[in-house]
């Protein structure tokens, strides 16, 4: 008798698949709007209607700050991709977090200072300071033509404030910068060290108000 296959764990980054999906079957408007709204003095404060997409994504925010921090990459996603509405692709096997993401552009610009020195303010920034942070990092990233992996990025950043969680976060980004712009192998790495794409355990319903 054939066994059955069993489901194989869902990834952070999938549950932000859905929300990936409907912004990039937003019309133009509002997409203009959601570029608008990175200049807002709380993120996300022009665009209450977004609220609607992330529960139509199946996303329940539990604190603001887990909302402003979503409204700030929904931001970025309007300010770097331009959808066409279209299916998006099956989500890849393996996802570059932003740090390897990040660490490719500072290979590739001969590992500029500058560079480094952005991405070490990107990893000290606390939920107030990420939004201006990680504008400042994405637009370095849109004049090089480098994308980020969003549904990742969301499902980062949705643990930036947890006691945990978003402490293996900055780690596996800081890792990741550094094995890029040096081209080491993840072979040549301490295998405990949390690397790209492990699957985080969702937190207990207890920690409401850190994670999504």
């Amino acid at each position: 008798m054939t066994q059955p296959v069993p489901d194989r764990p869902r990834s952070p980054a999938e549950r932000f698949e859905p929300l990936l999906q409907n912004l990039s079957r937003l019309d133009r408007g509002r997409l203009a709007a959601l570029r608008r709204s990175l200049g807002d003095d709380q993120p996300g404060q022009s665009v209450p209607w977004l609220e609607g997409v992330f529960l139509r994504s199946g996303l329940v925010l539990r604190s603001d700050r887990q909302w402003r921090a979503l409204a700030v990459v929904a931001g970025l996603y309007a300010l770097i991709e331009r959808p066409s509405g279209d299916d998006l692709p099956i989500a890849p096997d393996h996802r570059p977090s932003f740090g390897q993401t990040f660490g490719q552009l500072y290979l590739s610009q001969d590992q500029r200072p500058s560079t480094e020195k952005r991405f070490l303010a990107l990893l000290e920034a606390d939920v107030d300071g990420l939004p201006y942070a990680l504008r400042q990092a994405v637009t370095l990233l849109k004049a090089a033509e480098l994308h980020p992996d969003w549904a990742l990025l969301m499902a980062d950043i949705s643990l930036w404030n947890h006691e945990t969680f978003g402490e293996r976060v900055r780690r596996r980004w800081a890792l990741d910068f550094y094995r890029s712009a040096e081209r080491v192998s993840e072979t040549d790495l301490d295998p405990a060290v949390l690397p790209t794409g492990t699957i985080v355990p969702e937190p207990a319903p207890s920690d409401e108000g850190d994670t999504l």
